[in-house]
Protein backbone atom coordinates (compact mmCIF):
# COMPACT_ATOMS: atom_id res chain seq x y z
CA UNK A 1 0.00 0.00 0.00
CA UNK A 2 0.96 3.54 -0.65
CA UNK A 3 0.82 6.19 1.63
CA UNK A 4 -2.17 8.64 0.87
CA UNK A 5 -1.45 11.74 0.24
CA UNK A 6 -4.02 13.20 -1.99
CA UNK A 7 -7.91 11.67 -2.86
CA UNK A 8 -9.96 12.01 -5.78
CA UNK A 9 -13.71 12.20 -5.36
CA UNK A 10 -16.22 11.62 -8.07
CA UNK A 11 -20.20 10.78 -6.83
CA UNK A 12 -23.21 10.84 -9.14
CA UNK A 13 -24.94 13.90 -8.93
CA UNK A 14 -28.34 12.94 -10.24
CA UNK A 15 -28.70 11.47 -6.65
CA UNK A 16 -29.51 14.13 -3.85
CA UNK A 17 -28.88 12.20 -1.18
CA UNK A 18 -24.69 12.45 -2.64
CA UNK A 19 -24.42 16.00 -1.49
CA UNK A 20 -24.81 15.29 2.27
CA UNK A 21 -22.48 12.19 2.26
CA UNK A 22 -20.11 14.51 -0.01
CA UNK A 23 -20.20 17.33 2.81
CA UNK A 24 -19.21 13.98 5.47
CA UNK A 25 -16.66 13.06 3.70
CA UNK A 26 -14.96 16.37 2.77
CA UNK A 27 -15.46 17.51 6.32
CA UNK A 28 -13.50 14.29 7.76
CA UNK A 29 -11.00 14.95 5.61
CA UNK A 30 -10.40 18.33 5.90
CA UNK A 31 -10.45 17.91 10.05
CA UNK A 32 -7.02 15.28 9.02
CA UNK A 33 -5.48 17.57 6.57
CA UNK A 34 -5.86 15.48 3.89
CA UNK A 35 -5.85 17.05 0.29
CA UNK A 36 -8.71 16.13 -2.03
CA UNK A 37 -10.00 16.81 -5.60
CA UNK A 38 -13.69 16.64 -6.53
CA UNK A 39 -14.75 15.83 -10.03
CA UNK A 40 -15.32 18.83 -11.93
CA UNK A 41 -19.21 18.49 -12.38
CA UNK A 42 -20.39 18.06 -9.06
CA UNK A 43 -18.57 21.16 -7.61
CA UNK A 44 -18.55 24.41 -9.94
CA UNK A 45 -16.50 26.89 -8.77
CA UNK A 46 -14.23 25.00 -6.01
CA UNK A 47 -10.90 25.64 -5.93
CA UNK A 48 -10.51 22.04 -5.22
CA UNK A 49 -11.78 21.16 -8.12
CA UNK A 50 -10.36 18.64 -11.11
CA UNK A 51 -9.99 19.30 -14.40
CA UNK A 52 -11.56 15.91 -15.42
CA UNK A 53 -10.98 12.82 -14.61
CA UNK A 54 -7.68 12.56 -16.47
CA UNK A 55 -6.69 15.19 -14.31
CA UNK A 56 -7.70 12.80 -11.48
CA UNK A 57 -5.78 10.28 -13.02
CA UNK A 58 -2.58 12.27 -12.29
CA UNK A 59 -2.92 13.99 -9.11
CA UNK A 60 -5.15 11.09 -6.90
CA UNK A 61 -3.35 7.89 -5.16
CA UNK A 62 -7.31 6.62 -4.54
CA UNK A 63 -10.60 7.35 -5.78
CA UNK A 64 -13.65 7.72 -4.03
CA UNK A 65 -17.17 7.07 -5.45
CA UNK A 66 -20.39 8.84 -3.86
CA UNK A 67 -23.03 6.52 -5.57
CA UNK A 68 -24.40 3.00 -6.07
CA UNK A 69 -23.07 0.06 -8.54
CA UNK A 70 -24.02 1.91 -11.42
CA UNK A 71 -21.58 4.58 -10.62
CA UNK A 72 -18.94 2.92 -8.96
CA UNK A 73 -18.83 0.61 -12.74
CA UNK A 74 -19.52 3.90 -14.73
CA UNK A 75 -16.29 5.72 -12.75
CA UNK A 76 -14.16 2.36 -12.99
CA UNK A 77 -14.41 2.62 -17.05
CA UNK A 78 -12.16 5.98 -16.61
CA UNK A 79 -9.40 3.60 -14.10
CA UNK A 80 -8.81 0.60 -15.88
CA UNK A 81 -5.26 0.13 -16.13
CA UNK A 82 -4.36 3.02 -14.09
CA UNK A 83 -3.46 1.11 -10.76
CA UNK A 84 -5.54 4.25 -8.79
CA UNK A 85 -7.66 1.99 -6.03
CA UNK A 86 -11.50 2.59 -5.68
CA UNK A 87 -13.44 2.75 -2.86
CA UNK A 88 -17.03 2.94 -2.94
CA UNK A 89 -19.78 4.74 -0.47
CA UNK A 90 -23.29 2.91 -1.09
CA UNK A 91 -26.08 5.37 -1.44
CA UNK A 92 -27.90 3.00 -4.26
CA UNK A 93 -29.80 -0.16 -3.33
CA UNK A 94 -27.52 -2.88 -3.59
CA UNK A 95 -24.21 -1.82 -3.43
CA UNK A 96 -22.55 -4.93 -3.86
CA UNK A 97 -19.36 -3.36 -4.99
CA UNK A 98 -18.89 -0.04 -2.83
CA UNK A 99 -17.55 -0.96 0.81
CA UNK A 100 -19.14 1.60 2.83
CA UNK A 101 -22.43 2.57 4.22
CA UNK A 102 -23.48 6.16 5.08
CA UNK A 103 -23.72 5.19 8.68
CA UNK A 104 -19.92 4.43 8.56
CA UNK A 105 -18.04 6.83 6.86
CA UNK A 106 -15.82 8.00 9.17
CA UNK A 107 -14.57 4.97 11.03
CA UNK A 108 -14.08 3.78 7.63
CA UNK A 109 -11.87 7.07 6.70
CA UNK A 110 -10.07 6.69 9.73
CA UNK A 111 -8.80 3.30 8.59
CA UNK A 112 -8.51 3.65 5.43
CA UNK A 113 -6.20 6.83 6.43
CA UNK A 114 -4.13 4.78 9.08
CA UNK A 115 -3.98 2.08 6.39
CA UNK A 116 -5.90 -0.63 7.80
CA UNK A 117 -6.67 -1.60 4.45
CA UNK A 118 -6.04 -4.28 1.66
CA UNK A 119 -6.45 -3.98 -1.83
CA UNK A 120 -7.65 -6.57 -3.88
CA UNK A 121 -7.22 -7.24 -7.63
CA UNK A 122 -10.58 -7.83 -9.74
CA UNK A 123 -10.55 -9.16 -12.95
CA UNK A 124 -11.33 -7.07 -15.95
CA UNK A 125 -12.59 -8.68 -19.63
CA UNK A 126 -11.95 -6.68 -22.88
CA UNK A 127 -14.04 -7.35 -25.91
CA UNK A 128 -13.21 -6.43 -29.90
CA UNK A 129 -15.41 -6.56 -32.71
CA UNK A 130 -13.86 -8.00 -35.40
CA UNK A 131 -15.90 -6.90 -39.02
CA UNK A 132 -14.13 -7.87 -42.32
CA UNK A 133 -10.83 -7.82 -40.75
CA UNK A 134 -11.28 -3.77 -39.24
CA UNK A 135 -11.80 -3.17 -35.63
CA UNK A 136 -14.99 -1.57 -34.78
CA UNK A 137 -15.50 -1.82 -31.53
CA UNK A 138 -12.91 -2.58 -27.98
CA UNK A 139 -14.41 -1.70 -24.41
CA UNK A 140 -13.47 -3.07 -20.82
CA UNK A 141 -15.91 -4.31 -18.71
CA UNK A 142 -15.53 -5.01 -14.78
CA UNK A 143 -19.16 -6.55 -14.58
CA UNK A 144 -20.20 -7.85 -17.59
CA UNK A 145 -20.32 -7.82 -21.07
CA UNK A 146 -23.96 -8.71 -22.62
CA UNK A 147 -25.74 -9.72 -25.62
CA UNK A 148 -29.28 -9.28 -25.84
CA UNK A 149 -32.40 -8.76 -28.08
CA UNK A 150 -33.53 -5.07 -27.54
CA UNK A 151 -36.79 -4.50 -29.05
CA UNK A 152 -37.20 -7.14 -31.09
CA UNK A 153 -39.45 -10.27 -29.95
CA UNK A 154 -36.90 -12.56 -31.82
CA UNK A 155 -34.34 -15.14 -29.96
CA UNK A 156 -30.81 -14.39 -30.82
CA UNK A 157 -29.27 -17.24 -32.91
CA UNK A 158 -25.50 -17.61 -30.92
CA UNK A 159 -22.69 -19.53 -32.07
CA UNK A 160 -19.96 -19.64 -29.23
CA UNK A 161 -16.00 -20.99 -29.45
CA UNK A 162 -13.61 -21.50 -27.05
CA UNK A 163 -9.98 -21.10 -28.17
CA UNK A 164 -11.51 -21.54 -31.69
CA UNK A 165 -13.67 -24.54 -31.11
CA UNK A 166 -16.78 -24.64 -31.79
CA UNK A 167 -19.14 -25.28 -28.40
CA UNK A 168 -22.13 -24.64 -28.84
CA UNK A 169 -24.85 -23.71 -31.65
CA UNK A 170 -28.46 -22.22 -30.14
CA UNK A 171 -30.88 -19.60 -29.59
CA UNK A 172 -31.49 -17.74 -27.09
CA UNK A 173 -32.85 -14.41 -25.36
CA UNK A 174 -29.52 -13.16 -24.95
CA UNK A 175 -26.09 -14.23 -23.62
CA UNK A 176 -23.59 -12.49 -20.90
CA UNK A 177 -20.39 -13.15 -20.23
CA UNK A 178 -19.27 -12.16 -16.74
CA UNK A 179 -15.95 -12.02 -14.40
CA UNK A 180 -16.61 -13.74 -10.86
CA UNK A 181 -17.51 -9.64 -9.39
CA UNK A 182 -20.38 -9.83 -12.06
CA UNK A 183 -21.48 -13.08 -10.77
CA UNK A 184 -23.80 -11.81 -8.18
CA UNK A 185 -25.22 -8.96 -11.35
CA UNK A 186 -27.32 -10.14 -14.26
CA UNK A 187 -25.33 -13.04 -14.61
CA UNK A 188 -26.99 -14.49 -11.38
CA UNK A 189 -30.43 -13.09 -12.28
CA UNK A 190 -30.44 -15.09 -15.65
CA UNK A 191 -29.51 -18.55 -13.49
CA UNK A 192 -25.11 -17.95 -13.31
CA UNK A 193 -23.22 -18.96 -10.63
CA UNK A 194 -22.09 -16.84 -7.80
CA UNK A 195 -18.41 -16.87 -7.88
CA UNK A 196 -15.70 -15.92 -5.78
CA UNK A 197 -14.05 -12.42 -6.92
CA UNK A 198 -10.78 -13.97 -6.00
CA UNK A 199 -10.91 -17.12 -8.38
CA UNK A 200 -9.58 -16.16 -11.96
CA UNK A 201 -12.73 -17.29 -14.03
CA UNK A 202 -14.95 -16.07 -16.86
CA UNK A 203 -18.50 -17.05 -16.66
CA UNK A 204 -20.77 -17.25 -19.56
CA UNK A 205 -24.40 -17.27 -18.96
CA UNK A 206 -27.30 -18.01 -21.59
CA UNK A 207 -30.34 -15.65 -20.79
CA UNK A 208 -33.66 -18.31 -21.68
CA UNK A 209 -32.16 -20.06 -24.20
CA UNK A 210 -34.30 -22.48 -26.25
CA UNK A 211 -33.09 -25.74 -25.08
CA UNK A 212 -32.76 -27.67 -21.88
CA UNK A 213 -29.16 -28.37 -22.29
CA UNK A 214 -27.39 -25.45 -22.31
CA UNK A 215 -26.63 -24.53 -19.04
CA UNK A 216 -24.44 -21.71 -18.03
CA UNK A 217 -20.41 -22.74 -17.97
CA UNK A 218 -17.30 -21.14 -15.76
CA UNK A 219 -14.06 -21.39 -17.80
CA UNK A 220 -10.20 -20.03 -17.04
CA UNK A 221 -9.63 -16.44 -17.33
CA UNK A 222 -6.59 -17.90 -19.61
CA UNK A 223 -9.54 -18.74 -22.59
CA UNK A 224 -10.67 -17.05 -25.02
CA UNK A 225 -14.31 -16.76 -26.29
CA UNK A 226 -15.49 -15.81 -29.67
CA UNK A 227 -19.52 -15.32 -30.75
CA UNK A 228 -21.08 -15.30 -33.79
CA UNK A 229 -24.79 -13.63 -34.26
CA UNK A 230 -26.04 -14.80 -37.54
CA UNK A 231 -28.65 -13.44 -39.82
CA UNK A 232 -30.66 -11.04 -37.17
CA UNK A 233 -30.69 -7.34 -36.76
CA UNK A 234 -30.96 -4.77 -33.85
CA UNK A 235 -28.57 -7.12 -31.61
CA UNK A 236 -27.44 -5.14 -29.40
CA UNK A 237 -24.13 -5.44 -27.36
CA UNK A 238 -23.41 -3.72 -23.75
CA UNK A 239 -20.31 -3.46 -21.75
CA UNK A 240 -21.49 -2.96 -17.80
CA UNK A 241 -24.94 -1.68 -18.82
CA UNK A 242 -23.67 0.88 -21.24
CA UNK A 243 -22.62 2.04 -24.63
CA UNK A 244 -24.78 -0.31 -26.52
CA UNK A 245 -23.69 -1.27 -29.93
CA UNK A 246 -25.63 -2.96 -32.97
CA UNK A 247 -24.62 -6.15 -34.09
CA UNK A 248 -23.56 -6.65 -37.44
CA UNK A 249 -23.99 -10.42 -38.98
CA UNK A 250 -20.53 -9.99 -40.16
CA UNK A 251 -19.28 -9.24 -36.95
CA UNK A 252 -16.97 -11.60 -34.30
CA UNK A 253 -17.11 -11.00 -30.92
CA UNK A 254 -13.56 -11.49 -29.33
CA UNK A 255 -13.90 -11.74 -25.14
CA UNK A 256 -10.57 -12.31 -22.88
CA UNK A 257 -9.54 -11.22 -19.74
CA UNK A 258 -7.97 -7.81 -20.07
CA UNK A 259 -4.20 -7.06 -19.54
CA UNK A 260 -4.57 -5.35 -16.11
CA UNK A 261 -6.98 -5.93 -13.37
CA UNK A 262 -8.72 -3.25 -11.47
CA UNK A 263 -7.91 -2.01 -8.27
CA UNK A 264 -10.45 -2.34 -5.16
CA UNK A 265 -10.23 -0.92 -1.56
CA UNK A 266 -11.47 -3.49 0.78
CA UNK A 267 -11.71 -2.87 4.48
CA UNK A 268 -11.34 -5.37 7.48
CA UNK A 269 -14.26 -7.16 8.55
CA UNK A 270 -16.29 -7.02 5.02
CA UNK A 271 -15.34 -10.32 3.56
CA UNK A 272 -17.20 -11.99 0.64
CA UNK A 273 -18.94 -14.17 2.32
CA UNK A 274 -20.19 -11.60 4.99
CA UNK A 275 -21.25 -9.46 2.21
CA UNK A 276 -23.01 -11.93 0.16
CA UNK A 277 -25.18 -13.30 3.46
CA UNK A 278 -25.78 -9.14 4.38
CA UNK A 279 -26.46 -8.05 0.67
CA UNK A 280 -28.52 -11.17 -0.80
CA UNK A 281 -29.52 -12.90 2.27
CA UNK A 282 -28.30 -16.23 1.00
CA UNK A 283 -29.70 -19.22 2.88
CA UNK A 284 -33.17 -17.29 3.84
CA UNK A 285 -36.19 -18.19 2.50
Amino acid sequence: MILISVLGIILNNQKKDAYPVLEKVTDYLDKKGVRYYIEESIEPGSALISTDYADLKEKADYIIIIGGDGTFLHTARYFFGTGIPLLGINIGHLGFLTEIETGEIESSLEQLLAGNYTIEKRLVLEARIINDDQLVYQQQALNDFVIHRGSSSRMVPIEMYINDEIVSTYRADGLIVSTPTGSTAYSLSAGGPIINPQIRAIIVTPICPHSLFIKPMVISDQERIMIKVRGEQGISFAADGASDYKIDSNDQIFIEAAKEDLSIIKLPDRTFYSILHKKLKVGFL
